[in-house]
């Protein structure tokens, strides 16, 4: 499974997943002949090295524990 990430010009954070090949192909193909490459996509900002050590601290407690939460489990606890 591979990752994108895509920088906006406004205040907008989703997450989706794609199962069908074809329809990512397609993004895919759309991104490259209208969007701007990053220069540098190697150098991670503070946010993304801080989210990729909380999901592997999750991901760690996960595979010990088992335990997993709802979305709608996660909503009701922050009062989203």
């Amino acid at each position: 499974m591979g990752q994108i990430i895509i920088d906006l010009p406004n205040r907008i954070k989703r997450r989706y997943r794609l199962d069908n090949k074809a329809l990512a192909d397609a993004i895919l193909a759309s991104l490259e002949a209208e969007a701007l490459p990053v220069e540098n996509p190697s150098a991670l900002s503070k946010e993304d090295v801080s989210d990729i050590r909380a999901a592997r601290a999750a991901r760690t407690e996960f595979l010990k524990t088992g335990e997993g939460y709802s979305v709608e489990a996660l909503r009701e606890e922050f009062n989203l």
